[in-house]
């Protein structure tokens, strides 16, 4: 009799800030769905970060059988093991409430506690040092960094936890129905199209876990190749003021690499200048900066766009050459040749041409500039940004170049580029890239002041714009089309929640793949003409 009374259980190890209690709601609703009678309970901690939080889950097959639940895990007795971070899923491991037999399911990114940050430490817990503990203790395990995924995907990292519950789902070491993780997540509504997006990611986990691993390999080859800046004390002071958390601080600390590596601290400086004015917005809401964290990691991949002298740095980094042999398996004592084929269009040719400056080339209070136009400066459908066409992108002059890298000609030609990064504030293509950013930047900080789901959705936006030449052209005038569509929709005085679902489905759109821009485009504007009708 008791044992057909068991329940499945389940412990959700996470640190606050994540989004563990969303993730037990999914949780906890697909079991309803799939005809269980869930119980649960969170149980707050400490872990010198924001807090751990665990939740311990029951589902049981009568209702009548929810009597029996135990607010708190018996020692030995988990059956599945959720981790949302490396360190806490091993600290619910080290608890002892973990079955012998049980199944392990969780991300392997980490979040640094204030002693894993102190230089006398030594080095904190890494996903090497872990990995064998997992796989020892569990029966089956299922880990992988969710947060790098969501680049993998083109998400928002807001979205690692629905990749691991697509994950877990495809895993089917619950008797649920996928159908009914799917309903969870429409039933609770937080961002509902990017959820099911990022889940559906999740459900193909077996499909790109191999490809995932590999970027991890190349990225943290890359990575160790940055130095790390030395930033002015006036810079540092910044960086410290705007690192509210340990999630903020490790964005800002990765932004200070990468913008000082692609040009200088003064350049890293005027990134947070930007964040510290979205910053000053964000914080009288009274929210949980959500907006200000994801304008800092958008923020930094938007400056660091792709120019003559990127491409030429990316050339001719050392670690290129070394992925190549690995990739082409190509043996230490064989000489090989790289060549290159460049096709710069006139905007790519004459983008590092030197431009007047003017104004306040400071590091001030910023103000955005070239803000959004009035709503009832548009006209609905018909003054709906257009894309450029491909007949247009044709007609653009270019030329076409051939050069072997690996010469000791090809090689020279492309350092010589890099000469010209202390130059690049000054540039043509520098100019119309930051009018881009604060166009994005001023779209959020009106958003802001409307509602701050929506400002959400708007500062994820801003990663729609990437790629160079006519892609970059194409997402960016497909960026205004969102803008433009957002604001006719607000004319129209909807709910908020209607606006926003319509945004997501855009912005699910434009980034889909080549033809992404134009599906968007063309969803907006049947949108709009079914509105009218």
């Amino acid at each position: 009799m008791a044992k057909a009374k068991a329940p499945i259980t389940v412990l959700i190890a996470a640190v606050g800030g994540q989004g563990g209690q969303l993730f037990a709601q999914w949780f906890f609703d697909a079991a309803r769905i799939a005809g269980f009678a869930p119980v649960g309970v969170g149980l707050p901690g400490l872990s010198q970060r924001e807090g751990a939080t665990t939740y311990y889950l029951e589902f049981f097959t009568n209702p009548e059988d929810t009597s029996l639940f135990s607010p708190f895990p018996e020692k030995g007795q988990v059956q599945i093991l959720i981790g949302l971070e490396l360190l806490e899923l091993l600290r619910a491991i080290q608890s002892g409430y973990f079955s012998a037999d049980g199944v392990i399911v969780g991300s392997t990114h980490r979040i640094l506690t204030a002693e894993e940050k102190l230089p006398i430490k030594g080095g904190f817990i890494t996903e090497q040092q872990a990995l064998p503990i997992l796989h020892r203790a569990a029966r089956q395990c299922i880990v992988f960094d969710a947060v790098k995924a969501t680049s993998l995907a083109g998400l928002s990292e807001r979205a690692a936890n629905a990749i691991l519950l697509g994950a877990l789902a495809a895993s089917e070491v619950l008797p649920f129905p996928t159908y009914a993780f799917r309903k969870a997540i429409e039933h609770y509504g937080v961002a509902v199209n990017l959820n099911l997006r990022a889940f559906e990611f999740g459900l193909k986990y077996r499909e790109w876990s191999d490809k995932l691993n590999q970027l991890e390999s190349e990225g943290m080859t890359e990575w160790e190749q940055i130095p790390e800046p030395n930033l002015p004390e006036s810079v540092r002071r910044k960086m410290e003021a705007l690192s509210l958390d340990n999630e903020m601080a490790s964005t800002l600390k990765q932004a200070a690499r990468w913008l000082c590596h692609y040009q200088d601290a003064q350049y890293f400086a005027r990134y947070l200048d930007c964040l510290q004015a979205i910053f000053e917005h964000d914080r009288e809401s009274g929210s949980s900066l959500l907006v200000t964290k994801e304008v800092a990691r958008v923020l930094a991949l938007r400056m660091a766009y792709e120019d003559a002298i990127r491409v030429a740095q990316l050339k001719t980094q050392r670690q290129r050459f070394a992925r190549l042999r690995r990739e082409h398996h190509i043996a230490d004592d064989v000489v090989y040749s790289v060549v290159d084929f460049f096709s710069p269009d006139w905007n790519e040719l004459t983008g590092l041409l030197p431009v007047k400056v003017t104004g306040d080339e400071g590091h001030g209070t910023t103000k955005f500039q070239s803000p959004i136009p009035d709503p009832q400066s548009l006209s609905e459908v018909e003054d709906l940004p257009t894309l450029p066409s491909q007949v247009e992108e044709l007609k653009r002059p270019a030329v076409q170049l051939k050069l072997e890298t690996t010469s000791l000609l090809g090689f020279l030609m492309l350092k010589a580029l890099l000469l010209l990064k202390p130059l690049r504030p000054y540039s043509q293509r520098f100019r119309n890239e930051w009018e881009a950013i604060m166009e994005w930047l001023s779209a959020v900080d009106w958003a802001l002041s409307d509602d701050y789901d929506f400002a959400f959705l708007v500062a994820r936006s801003g990663e729609m714009v990437r790629g160079y030449g006519r892609t970059r052209r194409k997402t960016l005038s497909a960026w205004r089309t969102f803008i433009a569509f957002l604001k006719a929709l607000r004319r129209r005085e909807m709910l908020m929640s209607e606006i926003v679902s319509l945004g997501e489905q855009f912005l699910e759109l434009a980034m889909s793949g080549p033809q992404g821009p134009e599906k968007a485009w063309q969803f907006a504007r049947e949108q709009l003409v079914r509105m009218s009708g």
